[in-house]
Formats: structure tokens, C-alpha cells, sequence
């Protein structure tokens, strides 16, 4: 029997990262419909359904031949890894920059 690991909830020591299954945020469905209005929406509602679903739900999922489902949720996630590591690099842009108006700022005269 898996434990179940709940935001918030305490860890237990016996814990392993491959029985854990976190609270359901949204279903299949709602993950598929973004995937026709935002190809970033879709990755990101994609990796998240990924880490809310149960492990033993994507094994049935994914098996059974569906290595090219696999391969694609695979690219979709890289997708969505690929955008935050852009928005990472923006954001340490956004704070140089910051850093700089606060050095500029320091030597003005009030």
C-alpha cells in the first residue's frame, strides 16, 4: 500500500518518492482541452496532470503500446521545462537590472 504525501502533511521517514501520489488537481479532460487553445497551457496543465495522477493510473495509460502517448507527454513536458528555464533567465535579468537602479539610486542626492 503507497502512502500518500498531502501539502502541508507531515513527511513520514519510511516515505519513498515512487509511492507517492499528490491530491488530484484537475482531470484528463480538462488537460486535453488546453491542448487545442495554448500549446504552453497544454504543457504546463500536462505536467501538472502528471504529477496529480496515480502512479498506477499512468502506468495503465501509458502502457499497452502507447509508447508514442509516452514519448509525447515526454516532449510536452520537456516543452514546459524549456519555458521555465527561459522565465528563469528573464527573472535574474529583471533582478541585474534591479540592482542596478538601486545602485543609481544611491548616489543621487535627496
Amino acid at each position: 500500500m503507497g502512502l500518500k504525501a498531502r501539502a502541508g502533511a507531515a513527511s513520514d521517514e519510511g516515505e519513498r518518492v515512487d509511492d507517492c501520489d499528490f491530491v488530484p488537481l484537475m482531470d484528463w479532460d480538462e488537460v486535453l482541452q488546453d491542448e487545442r487553445e495554448d500549446r504552453l497551457g497544454f504543457a504546463r496543465r500536462t505536467t501538472y496532470a502528471l504529477l496529480t495522477l496515480p502512479g498506477s493510473g499512468l502506468v495503465e495509460g501509458f502502457g499497452g503500446g502507447n509508447q508514442p502517448g509516452l514519448e509525447g507527454a515526454r516532449r510536452t513536458v520537456a516543452l514546459f521545462q524549456a519555458h521555465l528555464r527561459q522565465m528563469q533567465h528573464f527573472a535574474e535579468i529583471a533582478e541585474v537590472r534591479l540592482e542596478q537602479v538601486a545602485k543609481a539610486l544611491a548616489v543621487i542626492p535627496e
